[in-house]
């Protein structure tokens, strides 16, 4: 089987030869290095047989020599299916481009379906698709992901609650739904404002309710600090419960509202080394494509080494011929430079750099109003190539807490 297979992709042709004893000539062939096979003798005056294409020039030179007469049958392989081809050139260009013509027009964006939105969000998204480059006519593979398209539309339009993004074939379906704003503040329950965590205060602002503290006071977590019940604050306080039940009956309950303003403390503990390696981006890259087939990839245009050392950013692409996917990948591999530096700090540049380090940490932690008041240095040491730092943070934040009042208390 496999000689046939060797045979045919050689290509050979069947041979007849006429003349007295016509089984010599494939003896002398042999002799001369003429591979044969199949000779079959079909009279005293005709001997038929194979030989490979290659060995045809040898196969002329060798019968001058003698007297017999050949004659060249079938021609079989496939370098003469591969010359029957080139014989139709008009015919197998056109196939080509039409399937050529087939598989661009497979891959490009056809229809784009936008369902669950008003004519004025829907001409938002629609505009946001042309900026990503989602129009009719283009090459999906010169577009993101599905994904990557949905992620970008949420970050671009606010209004927008969620969105699906789907691409089926040549298509783009999008579903949306919009975010309903609440026109009306939703009525809460009677509740106090109570401390998120100890603290000295500063200001308190109470729009709805009545104050417990004034500045100056030292609260710890979970004290009342604008209460939700008006009326009489000093029964409020009164250690005689019955009192107490009996002077609630005569207050109205209401949802506490306000800003209690107070200083809190941190500590934060940090260590810098004195030396440190990190890498960064040269600002060079190349770009390297490649068309994956199964599980191979052949890289196009693109044969070059990238860099020592690189950060890769790879983007796949699926092919399609008309609805169906192929087993092809288009992949677009970016390969950023990147080098590694050592750097070297002395002790002062250690310090303030623990600070720098100590104060993002802080506020990424704090509400977004949060003021530092103060930074101090408690202790500092110098230990294995590092700088250990101990700080102290004076803050000015709000406090306040929601707490809603169980009234079957």
């Amino acid at each position: 089987m496999r000689g046939n297979r060797k045979n045919w992709l050689a290509g050979y042709v069947v041979v007849k030869v006429k003349g007295d004893y016509p089984e010599r000539f494939f003896e002398l062939c042999a002799r001369n290095g003429i591979k044969t096979w199949d000779i079959i003798k079909q009279d005293s005056q005709t001997c038929t047989g194979r030989i490979l294409k290659n060995d045809v020039p040898l196969l002329r030179q060798l019968k001058r020599r003698t007297i017999y007469k050949i004659y060249f049958k079938n021609k079989f392989g496939l370098p003469f299916q591969l010359q029957s081809l080139s014989k139709q050139k008009p015919f197998m260009i056109g196939v080509f481009l039409a399937f050529l013509s087939i598989f661009f027009l497979s891959n490009v964006i056809w229809r784009i379906d936008i369902v669950g939105l008003d004519n004025e969000m829907e001409k938002k998204v629609t505009d946001k698709l042309q900026t990503y480059g989602v129009t009719i006519g283009n090459f999906q593979w010169n577009v993101a992901s599905p994904l990557e398209i949905q992620k970008q539309l949420l970050e671009d339009i606010p209004e927008l609650l969620w969105i699906g993004v789907n691409k089926q074939g040549s298509a783009f379906h999008l579903e949306g739904v919009e975010k309903t704003i609440v026109e009306k503040e939703e009525e809460l329950g009677p509740a106090h404002i109570v401390a998120n965590k100890e603290g000295v205060i500063a200001d308190i602002y109470a729009e709805n309710g009545q104050p417990l503290v004034k500045p100056n006071d030292v609260v710890a977590k979970g004290d009342r600090l604008i209460s939700g019940i008006m009326g009489n604050e000093e029964n409020e306080q009164t250690d005689d419960e019955e009192n107490d039940k009996k002077e609630e009956k005569k207050r109205t309950l209401t949802s506490a509202k306000g800003e209690v303003i107070a200083k809190v403390w941190y500590r934060s503990e940090i260590e810098i080394p004195l030396e440190e390696n990190y890498s960064t981006l040269t600002g060079e890259y190349k770009k390297r494509n490649y068309v994956k087939v199964f599980k191979w990839k052949i890289p196009i245009f693109s044969l070059s080494t990238p860099f020592e050392d690189v950060h890769q950013d790879i983007e796949e692409k699926d092919i399609y011929f008309l609805k169906w996917k192929l087993p092809i990948t288009w992949i677009k591999e970016m390969n950023y430079e990147r080098e590694s530096k050592l750097e070297k700090r002395t002790v002062e540049e250690a310090r303030e750099f623990a600070k720098k380090q100590a104060q993002i940490q802080l506020l990424r932690n704090l509400p977004k109003d949060a003021e530092i008041l103060e930074e101090k240095v408690l202790h500092e040491r110098e230990e294995n190539g590092k700088v250990k730092i101990t700080l102290y943070y004076t803050v000015l934040e709000n406090i306040a807490k929601r707490q809603p009042i169980n009234q079957g208390d």
